[in-house]
């Protein structure tokens, strides 16, 4: 599981085509609101919980013909590297 002390970058990019939702946060700012060792799954939930095909944690999935948010979290800026493990 990534962590965000793992992240090398500027900002954390959450792009959701079907939600048509997009949004940047800082990612200095992020490790201080939800800690350095918060894992992306943790962080994940709270920052698309507006979406508008978003569901609650631990419900059914829809069928195929059903709408989902596809969310996906990525990082911009840094020296091109996504993540390195971390040593604590």
């Amino acid at each position: 599981m990534e962590r965000l002390c793992d992240l090398r970058g500027r900002r954390l990019v959450v792009e959701c085509p079907p939600c048509k939702r997009r949004g940047t946060y800082n990612l200095a700012r992020s490790r201080q609101r939800f800690g350095d060792h918060a894992g992306l799954s943790d962080v994940y939930p709270r920052l698309t919980q507006a979406y508008r095909y978003q569901k609650p944690v631990g419900s059914r999935e829809p069928n195929q013909f059903g709408q989902t948010c596809r969310a996906a979290i990525g990082v911009e800026g840094g020296d091109g590297r996504r993540s390195l493990p971390s040593r604590t």
